[in-house]
This record gives structure tokens, sequence and C-alpha cells, in this order.
């Protein structure tokens, strides 16, 4: 696995891909990733990392809300589904986890779709940020409620 650590508006962001795809994508303050695993290389110039570098680039300068980037998360059957779903749902669009329950056939399962949600490896990439709880109130969210604001507040989501 190689890396990079970038420096954007919601504090350092790493990004880690295969060669193939980018795997994770962390940001600073990130309550499942404390720190680099010791196995990986860093490894700015890899042209994943260029290109995912470029489009946030881009996406904090508010000339993006799209990425086209190859993405490969690792997790369970239920998770990836859960992040699939996550990846239809459009910048300045926001919504709940009840409603990615409806979304993936198992309406019942708003609990389990939040832990899913927070367990995202390729946050921002994948759009964790967009989904809030059935009463419109933030939920939860890995790097903190400020940094979902905010990044919410930067795609026009939320004023």
């Amino acid at each position: 696995m190689v890396y990079d650590i970038i420096e954007s508006p919601v504090g350092e962001l790493t990004i880690s891909t295969d060669g193939q795809a980018v795997t994770s994508l962390h940001i600073e303050g990130d309550r499942y990733f404390t720190s680099v695993p010791s196995g990986w290389e860093h490894h700015p110039d890899h042209p994943i990392l260029r290109e995912a570098t470029r489009q946030l680039e881009e996406y904090f300068a508010g000339r993006r809300l799209d990425f086209d980037l190859p993405l490969a998360a690792q997790g369970t059957a239920f998770q990836n589904e859960v992040w699939t779903a996550l990846q239809s749902v459009s910048a300045g669009s926001v919504t709940s986890y009840a409603e990615i329950a409806q979304q993936i056939g198992n309406p019942k399962a708003a609990r389990a779709v939040g832990t899913a949600v927070g367990r995202n490896p390729i946050c921002i990439l994948i759009p964790c940020h967009r989904v809030l709880a059935s009463g419109g109130g933030f939920g939860g969210y890995v790097a903190g409620i400020d940094c979902k604001r905010q990044l919410l507040r930067l795609e026009n989501a939320i004023s």
C-alpha cells in the first residue's frame, strides 16, 4: 500500500492506493485511523494519488463536486452495499440512514446503515458526510460534526 498526506480545509487527508484504486481516505481526527500503518510506503508521486490530490484540490476550491477515481473500499458485503448506495447521493443533497436502508432493500436496518456509514474507509470520495439523521440532525461523523458541517456547506447542502 502506498499513501500520501495532503493539506485540506478540513485538516490533513491521508490517501492510500493499492496501485489500482484509492483504498482509503482518512480525515485528520478520524477516530478509526490514528496513524499510518507501518507497512505503508509514502509515495506522493503515484499516479492515482496525484490524480486524487488534484481532484480534491478542485473540490475544496469549489470547482468540482463529483469525483472520477477508481475506488476499492474493503468491507463486508453489507458495508459495501451501503457504501455503493452513498455514491448515488449527489453533491448538494443529503439523505438519511433510513433512506439508505430503504434504498438497499433493508428498511429496518437504519442503525446498521449508520454503523456502516461510520466505518466508510474512503471519506469524501464516498460521501458519508451527506447522510443525516431522519429528524434532520447531523448524526455523527468520523472526523467530527464540525468537519461534516464544513463539507456540507462547501457543497451548498446546508447554509
